[in-house]
């Protein structure tokens, strides 16, 4: 028995709009159905209560892998003098090889931009091995290579080897890699159709609060120091360790057991289990999931007009975010603010503000992100931040050709505030927008493809701007003006609508 839908007139409201109602048909048998950017009609959302379960799945995910992922995304930044300074010492003893300074700057980038490769590559991975393994198998994956990764970081200066520094990098990239893959998609499978804002916002709490933790604990006064960096850098694994006996507790994705694995009836035993209730009162939410033996792949997608629709617009988004510089904020508003006349102490607390910022209104859109579209926030946040880098792009100009100490100031109240307006929309939302705009079956595809969207540009971001930057000098923020412009039009133009609306349809879907 499936739901179709019929229109129906009544006489005695003739004057006013069709109104669209259910019936239950006998005898007639679901198809699949390419289209997964459903424009019509979508059947009624009922609402659902967040159960024990799904909080304590989504703080423990958190804890292994989005903090993890976001933690080695910034470790890196405070205590680079002193990791140099390790690496010249360490090839000196051990090859008797003298690096230059120049040469030591290719080296510490190229141990900083393995993570991104290695991002990549568990991007590219990610959305296979998530239909292979199950999004629980693969999560077990990710806590072993980033325990692994761990073990790598607090043995290498023991062992004196910046070999293995630059193994760790690379198996934590890979992690974090498949961590972007797999966990919005993991997350928003296991949620109610009414709350998916919220928990799809939870993936990028916890890569915020990520960079804030290693922008705090990387301060000189902690654990940055020269005795202690291997403690900093290791320090995820001691969250990853806590939570990998949680496995076994957690649930595996009913949608994905019933449409990828057909396994109806355990698929409705996890779901009863996830919302508390029993089989008969959950079952309603695998009615409109076809479970199909055909396997979706890249070509597939290429070829079927709507999802190759959702993938550009998921791979834009992602790919329009890393091209915002919100990256180069983080990565270079230090040095950005010791240019602008601030004290390195200063500037360095200023940075750890914006990283604050950034981490508040990440929380603070989980709370209103389902009070909103998903498009008009997207616009909004987009055009705001296209304003503020305007704003820093000015600053850094007139502080270029002029020392006056005020514009200084407003330099950090305007980075403050691109960070918090980014966070409103562009931040959270493209992480998550993809497991909206399809179906259970090409879904992994796609996110991976979102994945690797995010590290080429990260990667992309993070190997030219010291080159725009020399280049152009104070007029380097003018490349990241110009595609978030470009971006505005985009998300106008071609975005949907994507947020369910209380009554249970999509609100405005193209």
């Amino acid at each position: 028995m499936t739901k179709i839908f019929i229109w129906n007139k009544t006489k005695e409201a003739s004057d006013l709009d069709d109104e669209m109602e259910f019936k239950n048909t006998e005898n007639e048998i679901k198809t699949p159905d390419s289209n997964y950017l459903l424009d019509k009609s979508e059947c009624q959302i009922k609402e659902s209560k967040v159960s024990r379960i799904l909080i304590f799945t989504t703080i423990t995910i958190s804890l292994g892998c989005s903090i993890p992922t976001g933690y080695n995304t910034g470790v890196v930044n405070a205590p680079a003098l002193v990791m140099k300074q390790w690496c010249n010492e360490t090839i000196v003893n051990r090859y008797g090889v003298h690096f230059t300074p120049t040469q030591l700057d290719g080296l510490w980038s190229i141990l900083v931009s393995i993570f991104l490769l290695g991002g990549i590559a568990g991007g590219i991975a990610g959305g296979k091995l998530a239909d292979i393994l199950g999004r629980k198998g693969t999560l077990k994956l990710i806590y072993l290579i980033y325990l692994v990764s761990g073990v790598l970081f607090i043995s290498c200066k023991t062992l004196a080897m910046v070999e293995l520094f630059f193994i760790a990098r690379l198996l934590s990239g890979l992690s974090a890699g498949l961590t972007m893959t797999t966990v919005p998609m993991y997350l928003l499978e296991l949620s109610p159709s009414d709350k998916k804002g919220i928990f799809g916002v939870m993936f990028t709490v916890g890569l915020n609060f990520g960079l804030l933790f290693s922008q705090l604990l990387g301060l000189e006064s902690i654990l940055g120091s020269e005795s202690l960096w291997p403690f900093l850098f290791s320090f995820y694994a001691s969250l990853v360790l806590l939570v990998f006996p949680t496995l076994s507790f957690i649930p595996e994705s009913p949608k994905y057991l019933y449409t990828i694995r057909n396994e109806r009836s355990k698929a409705l035993s996890e779901l009863s289990r996830l919302r508390g209730k029993p089989i008969s009162d959950v079952s309603w939410e695998l009615e409109d999931l076809f479970a199909s033996p055909e396997v979706w792949t890249l070509k597939r997608i290429l070829l079927e007009p709507a999802s190759f629709k959702a993938l550009i617009i998921t791979c834009t988004l992602m790919l329009g975010q890393q091209l915002s510089g919100i990256n180069v904020v983080f990565y270079y508003s230090t040095e950005i603010l010791i240019k602008s006349g601030l004290s390195v102490y200063w500037a360095q607390y200023a940075n750890l503000g914006a990283g604050s910022v950034g981490f508040i209104v990440t929380v603070m859109s989980a709370l209103f992100i389902d009070r909103f579209g998903r498009k008009s926030l997207l616009l909004f946040s987009v055009t705001v931040s296209v304003v503020m880098l305007s704003a820093i792009l000015t600053s850094i100009v007139v502080l270029t050709h002029n020392s006056i100490t005020w514009v200084s100031y407003l330099l950090i109240i305007f980075i403050f505030g691109y960070v918090l307006f980014y966070g409103f929309g562009l931040g959270p939302i493209p992480f998550f927008i993809g497991s909206e705009l399809t179906d259970v079956g090409p879904r992994p595809i796609i996110m991976s493809a979102m994945a690797v969207s995010n590290w080429t540009g990260n990667f992309l971001v993070g190997l030219t701007f010291p080159f725009i930057n020399n280049m152009i000098k104070e007029y380097s923020f003018s490349p990241f003006v110009m595609f978030t412009i470009l971006l505005i039009v985009f998300i106008w133009k071609v975005v949907p609508e994507t947020k369910i609306s209380s009554s249970g349809l999509r609100s405005n879907n193209v």
